[in-house]
């Protein structure tokens, strides 16, 4: 199942896009915001999904500009490329082939595996320019879930190394982090607050974790969601990512709007890039969608959106945060310390090669 993108028209180079789709009880939107077009170091975010399985998958990219800043090729435009740049569409790619062979049925290798072998290759043919740094080679971070529908409701498996999410949302408990980022600091607001370094990436420049847990049995009707951190990164509040989703939904006609609408909304907070892709599963219609949410909405508006709007200053503003977590991290933690299985992305040797266009 392949989406068009649906991008701003007033402009030539495109500096948002988003993507929906509404089918059978699966609905789900895009949203992709590039700070600079043509240069965005968020690949677009991944879904797809195969009917006869009911198995699908979303995932969402984030290149590391710091580590992976360096030049790596130009593309056939002629645009100078970053290792970042190249190393979350490289993901981007993987991930959805790999996923494709795992919907077929066929004997794939491991995502580890196969991020291994497609970032190895991006190595051999920038050998000649990286050798002899010590900075990563195509670093990225990346979030995941592929799940599969079933009788005794859905399973989903979450894979992600560095500090983009992976979460559940329901509308009895809300927004549930199903990752845990690659951070010294497991506080999520001081995540918020403080940006951290990250842990751990994948890269091409040794090994690397990508960390899975496997969720058997969750509820549905349920939303799925993978984001990187220009979306939830720039909210006042852990909370407020969530209502950023929710007051979106709430506004809009259809899915189509409720995509566009995120990627208008996000844009004018972040100062990233930033992605996300949400997928709705058992719902109806998006009628039914937004009727199952719209309690949860008005709880978050009134236990946080409201806070915010009458605090006065900056005392009341990081008081009033630390309140609105404190009334919001139960149920957002409910998953965050859940079984992990560290996979390892082994370092792929690189043989001599001369550089070559992206």
């Amino acid at each position: 199942m392949l989406i068009e993108a649906t991008c701003d028209p007033a402009e030539d180079e495109p500096r948002l896009a988003a993507w929906h789709v509404a089918v059978r009880e699966l609905i789900a939107v895009a949203a992709w915001v590039p700070k600079r077009p043509g240069l965005g170091e968020d690949a677009e975010p991944t879904f797809m999904h195969h009917a006869p399985s009911g198995r699908g998958v979303l995932g969402v990219y984030d290149g590391l500009g710091g580590a992976g800043a360096r030049h790596a090729g130009r593309a056939a435009d002629g645009r100078r490329l970053s290792h970042a740049f190249v190393a979350s569409r490289l993901a981007h790619l993987t991930v959805q082939s790999w996923f494709a062979g795992l919907a077929e049925g066929q004997a794939e290798p491991t995502l580890p595996q196969r991020l291994a072998e497609t970032l190895g290759g991006a190595r051999t043919a920038a050998r000649n320019k990286i050798v002899g740094t010590m900075r990563r080679d195509f670093p990225t971070t990346l979030a995941v879930i592929d799940y599969q529908e079933a009788d005794g409701g859905l399973t989903a498996t979450a894979s992600w190394a560095g500090d983009s999410r992976c979460y559940l949302l329901t509308a009895d408990l809300g927004l549930q982090q199903l990752s845990k980022d690659d951070s010294d600091v497991e506080d999520v607001l001081e995540l918020l607050i403080a940006d951290q370094p990250m842990t751990n990436v994948v890269s091409a420049s040794g090994d690397s974790t990508i960390h899975r847990r496997v969720f058997a049995g969750l509820p549905t009707p349920c939303v799925l969601v993978c984001a990187t951190d220009g979306f939830f990164g720039y909210v006042t509040a852990p909370a407020m990512f969530e209502h950023v989703l929710l007051s979106e939904l709430d506004r809009a006609a259809d899915a189509g709007e409720w995509a566009q609408r995120l990627t208008t909304r996000v844009r004018g907070y972040t100062s990233d890039d930033a992605s996300v892709v949400a997928v709705a599963v058992g719902f109806g219609s998006f009628a039914q969608l937004q009727e199952a949410y719209r309690e949860r909405l008005r709880r978050l508006t009134h236990e946080h959106a409201d806070m915010f709007d009458t605090v006065a200053g900056r005392t009341e503003f990081v008081a009033a945060r630390r309140r609105s977590w404190e009334i919001y991290r139960r149920n957002y933690l409910r998953y965050f310390n859940w079984p992990t299985e560290d996979l390892t992305v082994p370092r792929s040797p690189a043989p001599e090669q001369t550089g070559a266009r992206w």
